[in-house]
């Protein structure tokens, strides 16, 4: 009797059961199983549908069976030569499919379908502009950038010319500075050696010289001053 008394199947022993594919199931955990999903068949029959649920239903039982002989309409075609299958018109470029039903199930205005689409395009137009106004910045900034770089360069190689011409004016300067400094010590010699010859009379003994002057060298000079 233990044996077939029902198993507790919150307990840890069925918790604990193995049920994945492939492995034996226990009979017990089977018939659970098959109970609980049997449950659940039967919840779903038993669930009151919805008023929109059975509108559904009715319209679609509806539009999946044809016209009968029964439809006022289609008998007045078949008696102007229309046959069930043909399309419309009288070369048969019409349609054969009647015009589908687009139901509107929600609260909203007939207009607010075309406004919802409206407001997405306007949606998408704006994405695009600013895409496009992000697309000419990135643009203005690369030319920007290029500019800049352009400039800089040009700035450098201006201030490596400046660079370059301020030496050449700084070795000229000290060409100048030797050139000035030179004459001036040489100026500076003479006036020395001619203070030193009048002091010893030399310029008289070379007035008193009577030989060519263009022979005097410097030898001579030195013997006249002594």
């Amino acid at each position: 009797m233990g044996d077939e008394e029902e198993e507790d199947y919150m307990s840890d022993l069925f918790i604990k059961e193995d049920v994945r594919p492939g492995v034996p199931m226990v009979r017990r955990v089977r018939e659970a199983l098959q109970k609980e999903e049997k449950q659940k068949e039967a919840n779903e029959k038993n669930r009151q549908k919805s008023v929109k649920e059975e509108e559904k239903e009715r319209r679609d039982l509806v539009l999946s069976s044809a016209l009968g002989n029964e439809n006022k309409g289609f008998a007045l075609l078949q008696k102007m030569g229309y046959k069930s299958g043909q399309a419309l018109g009288k070369s048969g470029e019409g349609i054969v499919e009647p015009i589908p039903l687009n139901i509107k199930t929600g609260r909203s205005g007939l207009g607010h379908e075309e406004f919802k689409k409206r407001k997405a395009e306007e949606k998408l137009e704006n994405y695009r502009q600013k895409l496009h106004m992000k697309k000419q910045a990135n643009e203005q900034a690369a030319d920007q950038f290029r500019i800049r770089f352009k400039n800089k360069q040009e700035e450098r190689k201006m201030e490596g010319d400046l660079r370059k011409s301020q030496r050449a004016c700084q070795q000229l300067d000290i060409q100048k500075m030797l050139r000035i400094c030179l004459r001036t010590a040489l100026e500076t010699v003479l006036q020395i050696m001619t203070k030193a010859f009048l002091k010893k009379g030399v310029l008289d003994k070379v007035s008193s010289y009577s030989g060519p002057l263009n022979t005097v060298g410097p030898g001579a000079c030195l013997q006249l001053a002594v």
